[in-house]
């Protein structure tokens, strides 16, 4: 039996994705640190779709958990996965709370290469997707949130890089990045916590972006698993599918 892997499904935009996977018929491994959201979007989706549904709870930003979750799910025959988990950090650099940005690089940058590159190795011949989620943080640093986007550009240029390395060395394996803007989730409150800004700050920030749903980015990011290119970049709160940005120097 294949399943879709989603990381970070228990609520936003890993949650929309496992209902639009779901719709599809595809078969899920759900992942998250909380099991009784976990449960219910299991049982949601199940009575619904008549799909199978494996649900494993694992924090990722704990890497000594990482190798161990990686070695458990092993045993599944895994088409696609999404490296949906990850949070971010509204302040200045400097006021951050130091705990909470190595969490952060810890889950947005280590677990999702510790994954991505297994996930790799065990798949280099075959018909499958690795989707890592990185941000329009990625493309264009956001002053509010340099360490997020310095994160987020990591996961950009090494998703980017790595998938046309892939396609230059005619491995079977397809990895694709998708870059979303700001969407109507969680994320936004949790990039909050800790911050440093004032009331004011924090409402410009909460204001002016222009917000996708999560159901609206799901269907973005179907698309960019349908198609062939490498980047789903949301620009104007459109979808831009591309073979990427960064240009890569070839020394093979």
């Amino acid at each position: 039996m294949k399943y879709t892997l989603i990381t970070g499904a228990s609520s936003g935009i890993g949650r929309a994705l496992a209902e639009r996977f779901a719709q599809k018929g595809y078969n899920l491994i759900i992942v998250a640190r909380r099991t009784n959201l976990l449960s219910i979007l299991k049982k949601d989706l199940e009575n619904k779709y008549k799909i199978k549904i494996i649900v494993f709870t694992v924090d990722l930003s704990n890497l000594q958990k990482v190798k161990k979750f990686y070695k458990n799910i092993k045993k599944y025959q895994i088409e696609t996965f999404i490296n949906n988990a990850g949070f971010g950090d509204v302040n200045l650099a400097w006021d951050s709370n130091i705990e909470k940005i190595e969490k952060m690089l810890d889950l947005n940058i280590k677990s999702l290469t510790i994954l991505s590159i297994m996930f790799i190795k065990d798949n280099l011949d075959n018909d499958v997707q690795l989707i890592n989620v990185s941000s329009t943080a990625g493309y264009s640093v956001f002053s509010a949130a340099i360490s997020y986007s310095a994160s987020k550009i990591y996961v950009a240029s090494w998703t980017e890089s790595v998938a046309k390395q892939l396609q230059r060395l005619n491995k079977k394996i397809k990895v694709k990045v998708l870059a979303p803007g700001a969407t109507e989730s969680e994320f936004n409150d949790r990039s909050l916590v800790k911050t440093k800004l004032t009331e004011d700050k924090i409402k410009e920030y909460k204001d002016r972006a222009i917000r996708k749903s999560a159901e609206e980015l799901a269907d973005d990011a179907y698309k960019l698993y349908k198609s062939d290119k490498i980047l789903g970049l949301i620009v104007n709160n459109k979808l831009e599918l591309s073979d990427g940005n960064y240009p890569i120097r070839w020394f093979d």
